[in-house]
């Protein structure tokens, strides 16, 4: 789930398809590329473990995807798990601390 249209060179933010090294700068980029498709093997996972209704195994994969990358996407996931918790309070909170 990489996206491929907004994928940006950090140093010279190059507009690129994910690769190892930027076309432009020459910036090695395969450290971004591990985390990005970490990122999107928690999020996979996340949703595994909803479909499968262990909402504990989700909050922790998805706990560990918002420290990789505090994003909405993120925050939907563990807010998501939070009100399956019937953890009001931490699934608002996470979804404020978002907007910020």
């Amino acid at each position: 789930m990489l996206n491929f249209d907004s994928f940006r060179c950090p140093t010279c933010n190059a507009r690129q398809d994910p690769a190892p090294e930027c076309r432009r700068c020459k910036c090695d980029l395969s450290l971004l590329l591990s985390a990005l498709q970490r990122s999107e093997g928690l999020y996979e996972e996340c949703l595994r473990h909803f479909a499968e209704g262990d909402v504990n195994a989700a909050e922790q994969a998805a706990l560990r995807r918002w420290e990789l990358s505090p994003d909405a996407d993120a925050a939907r996931l563990l807010a998501t798990a939070y009100l399956l918790q019937g953890r009001y309070q931490a699934a608002l909170d996470i979804r404020e601390a978002n907007r910020t």
